[in-house]
């Protein structure tokens, strides 16, 4: 029995990884014919080992495990804060949108250049949000409602 990665650090490291292993995909979690997986997909294979059937067949199951985990809820977290933008706030609640923004991060091209980041863009930043997990005690605290 494989047991499953706990340390933050340690799955944005295999998350990274994976990526680079099997590429980036920027619309769905998994695209079955290039096998290439999305940030989070990888994230959740990093943590847990496996990729469920949720990920190429129900966006809303994948996504109920992916906010249910809470290793991966860290890992989504830490690329978030990492990123050169602030994640969207949902002022009803008072929870910042780190999956939405990572999301939006990785297929909207940017104002600026018009154009999209490359996977290995991708790549440095959760190099990025690894070595800030790693090395800092806590992740930037979310924004608050006012």
């Amino acid at each position: 029995m494989k047991l499953p990665r706990t340390s933050t650090g340690t799955v944005l490291s295999v998350a990274g990884q994976l990526l680079n292993y099997f590429s980036l995909e920027r619309t769905t979690l998994i695209n079955d014919t290039r096998e290439a997986l999305s940030i989070e997909a990888a994230l959740y294979r990093a943590t847990t080992g496996n990729t469920p059937r949720s990920f190429t067949r129900d966006q809303a199951a994948a996504d109920l495990l992916i906010e249910t985990n809470e290793t991966v809820r860290d890992a989504l977290r830490w690329i978030s804060a990492v990123l050169p933008t602030d994640a969207p706030h949902d002022p009803a609640t008072g929870i910042d949108d780190h999956l939405e923004h990572i999301r939006t991060w990785v297929s909207t091209p940017d104002f600026f250049t018009g154009r999209i980041p490359e996977v290995d863009e991708v790549l440095r930043v959760i190099a990025r949000a690894q070595q800030a997990a790693e090395s800092l005690t806590t992740c930037p605290a979310q924004r608050t409602a006012a």
